[in-house]
């Protein structure tokens, strides 16, 4: 994009007309600086990612192609001066000329007798006053005042056939009557453009007229230039207002400027958060477009940084999108190829063997992540009805056979009396292992009559909550111990109050982390409707509880170190 606009300013600075340039150069400038926000932000978004450390400041990286921009840049402004040198040595040389002709006119009006003469020489010096070009602003009003002043002398003096004379100043009088007519129906006119450009056009035509009978001069001017000052202060108080507004439009659009900065910072993990996002954006970009408009300078600059952030974020969604889409893509080929084996085995006989596959093939299943929202349930279907027919046929096959179930009954019942035997080894990876072999060998057994199946397996969930309880009491009381262990050896070196600061920091950061994954895991839980939400919800319920526990630990080491 930045080498897009390096063209784009090399072509313009093509022109031989500098000035002509100046709007397209500052729509460049303007682009160029949103660009270089949007890197900005992605500099302090990566630094911020990457760097953890206390006291760390961020250093924004220049664009490598900065440097030549503003080579250019450079090339254009010493052109830019160049040029305003040159218009103000023209603009000079003109006042100079302009002052040439007021002094022959002053000339003119004391010294030349001849009527005839005189008309002559005021047309030629008339003449070349309109041809000569601008003059500097600051001496514009003063400049010209005095040569309309000479003019309205020299047409007072000269006093060359009377009623010719008389009869002029008449029309000139009645012209003047009739613009003040016109002035007067200024102050209906509603549309400001329109208001400027008929205070300048009757200005002009008032100048233009030329004198008028001395006895009404004055009377008639006061009232013609009443109206236009009059006309003047309207369409000042329509700026001022229009400026009071650019400000709160412009403030307006500043808020709306950091509330899409803050998106961009989030870390959108799942598809539901990128949408709901997105109509947020959307949202802020449809009340940027009804928002009013700030001052032409400030509007442009705002709305360089908006696009840019807008940018940002709908780059970041295509990325995120993109992964998803290849991720749904390799998840459904994954679930395609189970429900082929599911398929295989749903008319097997094998039912020891199979229903430890099809047990394999549940595990497989809940570790591939999903697959397209419109493709997963009818995954899912088409997965569960190759299990339902197996396990259908299984419990017909079975169906009847108290023998198997009494059998079934008594394994379990001496497997629990095993798991209660169990004693914890202190090895968590062994102990583990160990209640999960217990948990595989009981649905291993098989099914237990139906009267008995209450009582066995609240016996036995029981037991595994008592072994799973006594496993985390260890877990836990080794972690302190640990973690107590740790904190003396700091406290007794060189530098510990340090260490032991940065140590309660850190566990600061990661209870803060630890809400913001509760509160995100929270807001998704409102997202899952439909079949199998329940499931869902159930997992997300037991991530929060295992976050709240690891807050409570850290908690609990944090009250160690104010010890």
């Amino acid at each position: 994009m930045k080498q897009e606009l390096i063209d784009q300013l090399l072509a313009q600075l093509q022109s031989t007309d500098i000035m002509s340039i100046r709007e397209n150069v500052r729509e460049i400038r303007n682009n160029w600086k949103a660009e270089t926000a949007k890197e900005r932000h992605l500099q302090m978004e990566e630094f911020k990612a990457n760097n953890t450390e206390e006291g760390a400041e961020f250093v924004y990286t220049p664009h490598e192609l900065e440097g030549r921009f503003q080579e250019l840049l450079k090339n254009y402004e010493d052109r830019i001066e160049e040029r305003g040198k040159e218009l103000a040595a023209e603009r000079q040389k003109n006042y100079e000329l302009k002052l040439g002709l007021i002094k022959e006119f002053e000339a003119l009006l004391s010294g030349e007798e001849n009527i005839g003469k005189a008309f002559s020489t005021h047309k030629a010096l008339s003449d070349q006053w309109k041809e000569t070009g601008d003059v500097p602003g600051d001496k514009y009003h003063e400049l010209n005042d005095k040569w309309h002043k000479l003019n309205q002398q020299f047409f007072y003096q000269v006093n060359i056939y009377k009623s010719l004379q008389e009869n002029d100043l008449k029309i000139n009088q009645k012209k003047k009557e009739e613009l003040i007519e016109a002035a007067q129906q200024l102050a209906e006119v509603d549309t400001i453009s329109d208001l400027e450009v008929m205070i300048k056009k009757y200005q002009r035509e008032w100048l233009d007229i030329g004198p008028s009978p001395r006895e009404t001069y004055k009377e008639m001017g006061d009232n013609f230039f009443a109206l236009i000052r009059q006309a003047q202060e309207k369409v000042q108080k329509h700026y001022d207002a229009m400026h009071a507004h650019n400000e709160e439009n412009l403030n307006k659009k500043k808020a709306l400027i950091e509330k899409l900065r803050e998106i961009c910072s989030l870390e959108i993990a799942n598809g539901a958060t990128w949408n709901k996002w997105t109509d947020e954006v959307l949202k802020l970009q449809e009340e940027w477009r009804t928002t009013g408009w700030a001052s032409k300078k400030d509007n442009e600059e705002a709305w360089q940084e908006f696009r840019g952030l807008g940018d940002l974020f709908f780059g970041k969604r295509k990325e995120f999108m993109s992964g998803r889409r290849a991720a749904f893509k390799d998840n459904r080929e994954k679930k395609d190829a189970l429900i082929e084996r599911a398929q295989s085995l749903q008319h097997s006989q094998d039912w020891k063997s199979t229903t430890e596959e099809f047990k394999k093939l549940q595990d497989e299943w809940k570790k591939i992540g999903s697959a397209d929202p419109k493709d997963e349930q009818k995954l899912w279907q088409r997965f569960r009805s190759a299990a339902d027919l197996f396990f259908a046929n299984k419990k017909e096959h079975f169906a009847g056979i108290g023998d198997v179930q009494a059998d079934n009954l008594r394994l379990k019942e001496e497997l629990m009396v095993e798991m209660e035997a169990f004693q914890l080894s202190g090895n968590k990876g062994e102990d583990i292992a160990t209640l999960k072999s217990f948990s595989e060998r009981w649905h291993a057994i098989g099914f237990v009559p139906k009267d008995k199946l209450d009582e066995v397996m609240k016996r036995y969930n029981k037991i595994l909550d008592v072994k799973y309880g006594e496993l985390n009491e260890k877990r836990e009381a080794s972690e302190m111990n640990a973690f107590r262990s740790r904190m003396a050896s700091i406290k007794e070196s060189s530098d510990g109050d340090y260490k032991l600061k940065r140590e309660k920091n850190f566990l600061k950061e990661k209870i803060d982390r630890l809400k913001s994954e509760i509160r995100q895991y929270e807001n998704n839980m409102s997202i899952f409707t439909g079949k199998g939400a329940e499931a869902l919800r159930k997992d997300i319920e037991k991530k929060i509880k295992a976050s709240e526990r690891e807050i409570e630990d850290i908690r609990k080491k944090m009250q160690l170190l104010d010890a």
